[in-house]
């Protein structure tokens, strides 16, 4: 069996404000405390070496992809466990990974000790956000870096991102205060995407040398050049829509109803252009039933045709069909390779239909405080994105590029270029972890 590392040192003052916060969170137990009671792992028979990895949406995993499948092949022996507080994204993690285990949990300090005793950590990777305690829609405690130091593992932060949020619960608020500094400093190593995150970062205690600018994996990630159908959840569908002739148009990631009825409304237009066009549209929240009872009015008001991915098989969509709404989890990117044109809601991954060679559109009033925001903004500065006012600018530029070939493949190789010049986050991410390997599980 492989030695463990040695625990690495926690400070005094660390430690004893560990100790009040335990008090205070078991106190909050006795009040009904949220947090506990929801861990969801498998327990093998013996204790795994692991490789930790939190993310808090599919679409961070997506993100850190090309990093995390370099990691594992420097270090194949590690069991890999993916640390999410949103069960809903198990079947997706899964389907990316197929042989991780995933567990879920909403980070309660108790959890952490659990999972460290099942599946020792040897590096914990945490996924672009919280860079601070409780700075992300999501919830990943101190408890967890704690573990992972307590087990000599190796601590880094990839992609890093601030959205700059206030504490969800007055238990978070207390974390942050107490543990901000410590938090940062139990890195071994932070990449941050832009050098204002850096600044943020080495403000509120991080170590200097340990924090590098390293860029933005996603535009590495933009590549998909071994992709096929086959890797994709509905394989079937997927082929049949590649190969049909009709025009299909993507739209991802569409929250707001107010954006949801724009898109529907400039479809509705372009189907009077091009009447067999299809639209496969992607809300968010697809398991909050209200929200698709809404949408499937809006598309009732339209008159138009449609079926729900969640209700039928894997088989190809009918000609009569004018829209498919993937209300499923982790299904969109694999969509977009077969789009002729894509649309990505406000604050969104406009990289994933980039990578699969299609134009984007987009509409305004994107949040600078989002992850995806220095993405946005690079790529309308770099002109590889077209933005719309309101539905029926977006039904000019969708009736425009599939009615323009020329234009069409002009914009795309111009488009190529920018994300060309745009890489390179993996190497640098990869010259900052490779010396901390070596120390917590020789090759």
């Amino acid at each position: 069996m492989t030695p463990s590392p040695h625990p690495k040192s926690i400070p005094l003052s660390t430690r004893a404000k560990w100790g009040i916060f335990r008090l205070l969170e078991r106190l909050s137990d006795l009040r009904g405390n949220s947090a506990a009671g929801h861990l969801e792992l498998a327990r093998p028979d013996r204790p795994l070496a692991s490789l930790w990895v939190f993310v808090s949406t599919i679409g961070e995993l997506n993100a850190i992809d090309p990093l995390l499948r370099e990691i594992l092949v420097l270090r194949p022996q590690l069991k890999l466990v993916l640390i999410t507080d949103h069960p809903h994204y198990r079947d997706s993690y899964l389907a990316r990974y197929p042989a991780a285990e995933v567990c879920v949990t909403r980070g309660h300090s108790s959890d952490a000790a659990v999972l460290a005793g099942h599946y020792p950590p040897r590096l914990l990777v945490v996924g672009e956000i919280p860079c601070w305690p409780s700075d992300a829609p999501c919830r990943f405690s101190f408890a967890f870096l704690l573990a992972a130091r307590q087990a000599g593992a190796a601590v880094v932060l990839v992609n890093g991102w601030l959205y700059h949020y206030r504490p969800a619960s007055r238990m978070d608020g207390f974390e942050r205060r107490l543990f901000q500094g410590d938090y940062l400093r139990a890195f071994d190593a932070i990449g941050a995407q832009t050098d204002e995150t850096r600044q943020h970062l080495l403000a509120a205690g991080a170590i200097a040398r340990r924090v590098v600018v390293t860029g933005n994996i996603k535009f590495d990630a933009a590549r998909q050049p071994d992709w096929s159908p086959s890797m994709a959840r509905s394989p079937v569908m997927l082929r049949a829509l590649m190969h049909a002739a009709r025009p299909i148009i993507v739209s991802g990631c569409v929250t707001d109803f107010a954006e949801q009825q724009w898109v529907l409304d400039a479809f509705v237009a372009v189907r009077q252009r091009h009447p067999d066009t299809l639209l496969v549209l992607a809300p968010r929240h697809p398991e909050v039933h209200e929200r698709m009872q809404a949408l499937r009015g809006f598309l009732g008001q339209r008159g138009l045709a449609s079926v729900f991915r969640s209700t039928v098989t894997d088989a190809p969509i009918g000609v009569d069909t004018a829209c498919v709404v993937l209300d499923t989890m982790g299904e969109l990117r694999d969509f977009y390779a077969a789009a002729t044109v894509a649309h990505v809601g406000v604050n969104h991954n406009v990289l994933e239909p980039l990578a699969f060679g299609k134009p984007v559109t987009v509409l305004p009033g994107w949040d600078m405080t989002y992850p995806s925001y220095p993405v946005y903004r690079t790529l309308m500065d770099g002109e590889a994105l077209l933005e719309a006012v309101d539905g029926e600018q977006l039904s000019a530029h969708w009736i425009e590029l599939l009615g323009q070939p020329d234009l069409y493949r002009d914009r795309m190789i111009r488009t190529g270029k920018t994300l060309e010049s745009l890489r390179g986050a993996v190497q640098r991410h990869l010259t900052q972890i490779e010396p901390l390997l070596p120390a917590i599980l020789p090759e």
